[in-house]
């Protein structure tokens, strides 16, 4: 999904791996993803750990149709461990973010909590939360490069 923030040398940074810890009850992770500019296409969440954040092997992921404003993605049977958010919005429904000049993003990407996106992308550790297994909302809100 995030693949083109791998291969970016401005928004790169692959972390080291850490699996979730398994939770009796799994819960739900509803997703507020806020400054969506249109209604084209999907909006796209993934929820990582921190060995798979800024790739495509993300443990959750899940679309809405983008909803002009914020788009709410709910993913189920989350259980409990550390996290963070990934998402885009997909205005053209092509499943990847494309890229412009020098590999920056022309749709919008975003990260729980407003991780700063630095030099190398941002750090898991800025990004993550814990999920205890209830049902959590996290809000994010897209930025436009």
């Amino acid at each position: 999904m995030l693949r083109f923030l791998v291969s970016l040398a401005s928004v790169a940074a692959l972390l080291g791996s850490a699996a979730p810890a398994l939770a009796q009850s799994p819960g739900a992770v509803v997703v507020h993803v806020e400054n969506v500019r249109s209604s084209e296409g999907h909006v796209r969440v993934e929820l990582c750990t921190e060995g798979a954040f800024l790739t495509e092997g993300c443990v959750f992921g899940g679309s809405a149709p983008a909803q002009r404003g914020e788009t709410v993605v709910t993913l189920v049977g989350v259980p409990a461990g550390v996290y963070a958010v990934q998402a885009f919005h997909d205005a053209n429904d092509d499943h990847k973010v494309n890229r412009g000049a020098f590999g920056i993003p022309t749709e919008d990407i975003g990260f729980s909590r407003e991780a700063p996106l630095g030099l190398h992308g941002p750090q898991f550790l800025k990004a993550a939360f814990n999920h205890d297994a209830d049902e959590q909302v996290v809000t994010l809100h897209l930025r436009h490069f």
